[in-house]
């Protein structure tokens, strides 16, 4: 089996950046390395994903909300990422996975991040990641950050409900510290870089 990486974090948080430099480093040092984002990565993903960030739904149920993840995922899943880690020094990158929804929909959401959590295996079919970064930012930074952008239907939320993601983040990554790693993303890009880099040499 090739390596599995996931990264989380709120928007804002430096994800994509660090999602970038992080495949690079990997490709120069020899690994094949393929990115997804949820929700998305296939077909279906991406139409479902369209659905989701599109700011007419804002009347949807927070259990709609998680289902419709969780079918994107289950197919990223089975069609992408269990065949990709079957290849040789392959690094499979996700732009948010399952702790994502323990976040948004079990704690934003308020459905509740053990409910969430529980249902994990039968979406993902029991794959976890080897190491998930977390890349912890408080919400009025990553407001700043976001300024001249346009908000999706979730970005659209309350800060209430950000701080609501941010304790769940924080939670998880104090329940499976062996998997998770929190990391300050407030710092500069190379500053937040080089401690993901360490965290990830321990796993190569």
């Amino acid at each position: 089996m090739g390596l599995f990486l996931t990264f989380e974090g709120i928007d804002g948080s430096g994800k994509s950046t660090q999602i970038g430099l992080t495949e690079r480093w990997l490709k120069d040092e020899g690994y094949s390395v393929l990115v997804r984002r949820e929700p998305g990565g296939t077909d279906l993903g991406e139409a479902i994903r369209a659905i989701l960030l599109d700011p007419r739904w804002t009347a949807m149920h927070p259990r709609a909300e998680y289902l419709l993840y969780s079918a994107s995922r289950a197919q990223l899943v089975e069609a992408v990422v269990r065949p990709y880690l079957l290849n040789e020094r392959s690094v499979m990158i996700l732009d948010r996975y399952m702790d994502s929804s323990t976040a948004y929909q079990g704690g934003g959401r308020e459905i509740g991040a053990e409910v969430i959590a529980a249902i994990h295996p039968f979406v993902t079919g029991g794959l976890v990641p080897d190491l998930t970064i977390y890349l912890d930012l408080d919400w009025a930074t990553s407001q700043t950050r976001r300024a001249h952008e346009q908000p999706d239907r979730l970005e659209q939320n309350a800060h209430d409900f950000f701080d609501r993601v941010r304790t769940t983040y924080v939670n998880i990554s104090k329940k499976f510290p062996e998997r998770v790693v929190r990391i300050d993303a407030s710092g500069s890009v190379e500053e937040v870089f080089a401690r993901i880099q360490r965290r990830i040499r321990g796993k190569l």
